[in-house]
């Protein structure tokens, strides 16, 4: 059912979750970093009408660059 890749994907997540859910702390403030990124970007798309362009792109730059980096991670890069 699980290839070697597809359970070593699945423990570094796990592992990953687990460490987050230790640290509290450190969890509010990623909660707290996004949250203000959030409505930083939504103030400026309202205030600022070519602004929704610039954010939507940095987001998918974001997300892109993310996406890539877990792919590395789980190729063993």
């Amino acid at each position: 059912m699980y290839n070697a890749l597809t359970f070593n994907i699945y423990k570094k997540v796990m592992a990953a979750l687990a460490g987050l859910k230790k640290d509290k702390r450190g969890l509010n403030e990623y909660v707290a970093v996004a949250s203000l990124l959030a409505l930083v970007a939504g103030i400026a798309v309202l205030a600022i009408p070519n602004a929704r362009t610039t954010i939507s792109n940095l987001w998918n730059n974001t997300l892109s660059a993310m996406s890539s980096m877990f792919s590395n991670i789980a190729a063993g890069k």
